[in-house]
């Protein structure tokens, strides 16, 4: 049957797979592993990999993939070869500068089991942005979106007459902001006869309303006022959640350093290189980045150390020595311990020899203690800091308000709303934000077929 098939997503935040299909063809978007402590999975990754594969028919032509986060992407590896797979051009860098490190421990290690890189090699950038391209019937045109993920896309589908939106991940608070956002929907978009969104907020909605902190505007303008105030800030933040990572480094009191690892100095290169031209005020070189580097190793800077900004002919990063930033103070981004091998990280050595380090937790709640998703390595980071007086919590969600996706059905005026990537769905029909397209609202199952 012609139509969308939503494997997995519907009751659940991440494990991404959703099918489009047209006659003996289909189209995928994403490909994700369940999310570390999902309760109550609506398939487990093995089974989730039989199913979508269980026969030739539909022929698969290609998967494109919304971001790189692991819940979208992190089962890529077990998409069978032939199939063509897609991904936004910067975000392919990101995956690949990633997969560089999986795949350095691996070898380290003396496994065997299949590499990152290779497979990365197998997926091609996106062909034109906001230009469609037919997958036998299915007219599929990509569009950059908002997330805390850089590159994130959702797509316009064309299928049997039906103009499909496929928001994906998105939000309309990050740096390129709301007008941005409304921008998008009006030029590029327009009117949908189906929209298939994401929900992860619904099912927050406690969260959001406890969080102070709600766009990365807000984010920089609070970070400035801790760093004023303290000499030794260390900031637990995704690396690859470029917006805030740009936002902390815009924030930094010219009297303090910037500190950062090899890896995340790479990432902020590759952020640079691709936005500083769209959101210059935001993205662009302000002031050296120094590169903590082992035994303050200069050979470990490699390429860092002879890359030059283009618009500036600047040198952004230097490799950073001790008394250089002991004295001012610093920013330091870190990152938790996650190798079982070493019972103290790196940063975690750091902060210890640290006089008295105030911690910037810009993360989801979710992952402290006792939290919904407890992550046992950012617990034993925190430990013993975790307090009000030793650390602030000032994050703001890679996802969309309730007031943004209401917006959004307001604008895209679909006949059919479809939720997904929600613990939630149910509750969009009981919002009052979304009474007007209550009759609208199409809870899907996992695995079942919305013919069209």
């Amino acid at each position: 049957m012609d139509g969308i098939r939503i494997y997995r997503g519907i009751n659940q935040i991440g494990g991404i797979v959703t099918e489009f299909r047209k006659g003996g063809h289909r189209i995928l978007i994403d490909f994700g592993a369940n999310l570390p402590g999902t309760e109550n999975a609506e398939l487990e990754d093995d089974a989730m990999v039989r199913q979508v594969f269980a026969d030739k028919d539909p022929v698969t032509d290609a998967v494109l993939f919304t971001h790189y986060h692991g819940d979208h992407v992190g089962l890529r590896n077990r998409i069978p070869q032939g199939i063509e797979m897609y991904a936004g051009a910067t975000a392919l860098k990101i995956m690949k500068l990633i997969a560089e490190g999986v795949d350095h421990v691996k070898r380290k290690k003396g496994l065997t089991e299949e590499y990152d890189l290779p497979v990365l090699e197998r997926i091609k950038p996106y062909w034109k942005i906001g230009e469609a391209k037919d997958f036998h019937g299915i007219k599929v045109t990509p569009l950059v979106c908002d997330h805390s993920a850089l590159d994130a896309y959702m797509f316009i589908i064309e299928l049997n007459g039906k103009r499909i939106l496929y928001t994906g991940d998105f939000r309309a608070h990050g740096i390129p902001g709301e007008e941005t956002f409304e921008k998008l929907i009006k030029t590029k978009v327009g009117k949908t006869d189906i929209l298939i969104t994401e929900g992860t907020m619904v099912s927050r909605l406690c969260e959001e309303a406890s969080n102070g902190i709600r766009t990365e505007a807000e984010l920089a303008r609070k970070a400035a006022e801790i760093f004023e105030a303290h000499k030794e800030n260390v900031v637990l933040v995704s690396s690859t959640n470029i917006d805030s990572v740009m936002s902390f480094y815009n924030s930094v009191p010219s009297d303090k350093a910037f500190l950062c690892d090899i890896y995340q100095a790479k990432v902020m290169r590759i952020a640079i290189e691709a936005r500083h031209r769209y959101f210059p005020g935001s993205y662009s070189y302000r002031g050296n980045i120094y590169v903590l580097c082992p035994d303050e190793n200069e050979y470990c800077m490699g390429e860092l150390r002879k890359y030059v900004i283009p618009h500036t002919k600047r040198h952004p990063f230097k490799m950073a020595r001790a008394g250089l930033y002991s004295e001012k103070g610093f920013v330091m981004l870190a990152r938790v311990n996650r190798d079982p091998g070493s019972e103290t990280g790196r940063f975690e050595k750091r902060l210890a020899q640290m006089t008295d380090p105030h911690i910037i937790y810009s993360m989801w709640t979710g992952y402290l203690k006792d939290g919904k998703a407890e992550d046992p390595a950012i617990v034993s980071f925190l430990d013993g800091r975790d307090d009000a007086g030793h650390m602030d919590v000032i994050h703001t969600s890679g996802h969309a308000y309730v007031e943004d996706l209401k917006k959004l059905m307001d604008m895209t005026e679909p006949e059919v709303i479809i939720p997904m990537h929600t613990e939630s769905a149910g509750n969009f029909r009981e919002l009052e934000q979304f009474r007007d397209h209550k009759d609208k609202i199409e809870v899907c199952r996992p695995g079942e077929v919305y013919g069209i």
